[in-house]
């Protein structure tokens, strides 16, 4: 792209000749010019892949290859600093003054942090499934009507998708309809950006399938149907329509697809991407390049040794703040996400062994405890990390949907699908049913339940309450936009219609 960041700049496109089954099993590879890219059935599942996958490199972050005014080798797990790293949670043990800045949401003045604030991957992804939206329906062989029915609403889901991530990362964005807009545009309301998600999501829940054939991980890596009504229910309650969200939200509970996995079950869910709890997540791959060279996995600043050859952690959460969180724990060590979630390490074996991991989770103290949801084999090495970035998953259907129906007054309904998740964590169940004190239990069980992966800054965000558990934001700060990431000085130039977050125009 260039730096109107709605120019096209997807002239070729990177196909794949793969049919549908195994179309996420491979990279795009072929170089063709646009003029044959729309012939068959192939192309059109090439090039939806293509959406997808860009999708996957946008959370990942930006590199050298993307734009040459990054200095990564390699991507460095953006996902997190955008939806964990600023909620008060955490700690950079080794004292990284890059991930420190971050917590403090000095978002402009640390040159490393910058490619955080440029949505360019994003909008590939957005032009990309415009692509698809524009040209796949003039495609008559190779497919069925229904397939192609299929691939066209994954493209709707896509376009959609994109656009709501980047708008729980920025607020208000542009809103790109078109492939070839070379028209300058400016942003959009964050009302009237969700309120396009909830469309396109509608298009995709019309025709996409509960589930495809394959294994968890690459199935739940594309749009379904439960994918499209969870992205549907997300972006409602960004506009509160709380009525709304809890009837999408309800058809995934009904339909049964997708079900709680076993404590015994979170290893295959978050090391393996294989569980019936996933309902959207994007599984990197190292047997096709992913996550390969440089830092690339977030999983790299959680773990230390034995699981990688790092000697100290660079992200963590500290002991007083995960007592704090777990009060179950805290009390009588009854809830069982604290040792799924977190690990202490001997620290006193040698450096270059395999060092042993102690049964009490939090042995280590306050500062040196391992975020350890996602693990890979205690094998020291560096790279070549598989992992899933999980984005909606059946236990955050059920709080988001316990949270819509207690903001409605649906004290009982909300109060069974929050205790679901209390049951599965071994703690009592909530039966207090003062709407307040409900809603606030519902919200911290989806800080313990869905910490580290990249909720909890967009709750706060979402409810103008990012304030209250970072210290570096204020009160107006927010109202002004502080909860949100700066825009890059990429999407200004030769852009007249661009405008900087209020906030940030006077934070540099």
């Amino acid at each position: 792209m260039r730096n109107k960041i709605f120019v096209t700049c997807l002239t070729s496109l990177l196909l794949i000749s793969q049919g549908c089954k195994n179309w996420l099993d491979q990279l795009p590879i072929n170089t063709v010019t646009e003029d044959q890219a729309w012939k068959t059935g192939s192309d059109a599942e090439g090039a939806v892949a293509k959406s997808f996958a860009i999708f996957r490199r946008a959370l990942a972050g930006l590199t050298k290859d993307d734009t040459p005014s990054t200095t990564r080798n390699g991507a460095w797990g953006d996902y997190y600093f955008w939806g964990d790293a600023r909620s008060g949670d955490w700690i950079t043990p080794n004292n990284d003054g890059d991930w420190q800045a971050g917590f403090n949401n000095n978002l402009i003045s640390r040159t490393q942090l910058e490619p955080m604030t440029n949505w360019r991957l994003f909008y590939r992804a957005i032009e990309q499934s415009n692509l698809v939206l524009e040209n796949v329906p003039n495609i008559t062989e190779g497919f069925t009507a229904e397939r192609k029915a299929q691939l066209l609403a994954e493209a709707h889901f896509m376009r959609g998708m994109a656009h709501f991530y980047a708008a729980r990362v920025w607020g208000d964005i542009p809103i790109n309809l078109s492939a070839r807009n070379v028209t300058p545009l400016g942003r959009e309301p964050l009302k009237d950006v969700m309120e396009m998600v909830v469309a396109e999501a509608d298009e995709a829940i019309a025709v996409l399938p509960w589930m495809y054939s394959g294994t968890r991980k690459k199935v739940t890596s594309r749009g379904t149907k439960g994918a499209a009504l969870a992205l549907k229910a997300h972006a409602l309650m960004w506009l509160k329509d709380y009525q709304g969200a809890s009837d999408a939200l309800n058809q995934i509970v009904e339909e049964g697809t997708f079900r709680l996995a076993p404590i015994e079950g979170f290893r295959d869910m978050f090391d393996t991407g294989e569980s019936e709890e996933l309902i959207f997540q994007m599984f990197y791959d190292a047997s096709i390049g992913e996550f390969s060279d440089y830092y690339g996995h977030i999983m790299t600043y959680y773990l230390t040794n034995p699981y990688t050859s790092r000697s100290n952690l660079s992200l963590a959460v500290p002991r007083s703040k995960i007592l704090e969180i777990y009060p179950d724990y805290a009390r009588d060590q009854s809830d069982k996400r604290v040792a799924e979630f977190f690990q202490s390490i001997d620290f006193s074996v040698g450096e270059n062994e395999i060092r042993p991991i102690f049964a009490d989770p939090l042995a280590n103290g306050e500062r040196q405890i391992m975020f350890a949801k996602f693990r890979k084999a205690k094998d020291r090495s560096y790279n070549l990390m598989d992992g899933p970035v999980p984005i909606f998953r059946y236990a955050d259907i059920l709080l988001l949907k316990a949270e819509a129906d207690a903001r409605l007054g649906n004290v009982n309904e909300a109060l069974v699908n929050l205790n679901l998740v209390r049951t599965r964590a071994g703690i009592p169940a909530f039966n207090k049913s003062d709407q307040p004190l409900l809603i606030e239990e519902i919200l911290e069980e989806r800080r313990r339940e869905l910490i580290g992966e990249y909720q909890r800054v967009y709750d706060l965000v979402r409810l103008g309450r990012l304030h209250e558990f970072n210290p570096a934001i204020t009160e107006q700060g927010e109202k002004d936009g502080a909860g949100f990431f700066p825009v890059s000085d990429e999407a200004f130039a030769n852009n007249p219609n661009m405008q900087q977050t209020y906030y940030w125009q006077f934070n540099q």
